[in-house]
């Protein structure tokens, strides 16, 4: 973001748009995971479909989630598949490892209780100079609300 004209407000597509903001690389980061979901999917059996997301892929190494241990374990299972459908038809020669972790999940019934979050001080400052960067006075109250919750 420019932080050279404090008074120049920036759409979200802009923002999104801009190589140098890191906001833009980790939306097209994930949205390049999401499409590459979709196409091993297609790829892979039917059954296993709804039952794994992709989750990152870093360093050669593609990591998925799964909602249980028995569709980890199915899942192992088609590792082989997998490396192949990324190897040779989704053209990620750079995968040679599949990690597998299973989503942790309430119960229904259960109550959260959360630890609260404090920012450090820097990134209170931070979060203050960015909100000096927008004219919309409800964006800015917003991002000045979350630098409020500093650490004491």
């Amino acid at each position: 973001m420019n932080t050279d004209n404090k008074n120049k407000t920036l759409s979200i597509s802009s923002l999104l748009n801009d190589d140098h903001c890191s906001f833009a690389t980790l939306f097209k980061k994930a949205n390049s995971i999401r499409e590459i979901d979709r196409n091993l999917k297609k790829l892979l059996d039917p059954s296993l479909k709804d039952k794994f997301e992709l989750a990152n892929i870093n360093e050669g190494v593609a990591v998925f989630l799964v909602s249980s241990s028995a569709w980890a374990t199915r899942l192992r299972y088609n590792i082989p598949i997998i490396l192949d459908a990324f190897n040779n038809q989704l053209n990620f020669t750079s995968i040679k490892t599949v990690r597998i972790k299973i989503k942790k999940s309430l119960p229904e019934n259960s109550v959260v209780t959360k630890k609260p979050i404090y920012l450090s001080n820097n990134s209170a400052q931070f979060l203050n100079d960015i909100a000096n960067n927008f004219n919309d006075p409800e964006i800015r109250k917003c991002i000045l609300n979350i630098s409020k919750n500093r650490l004491k």
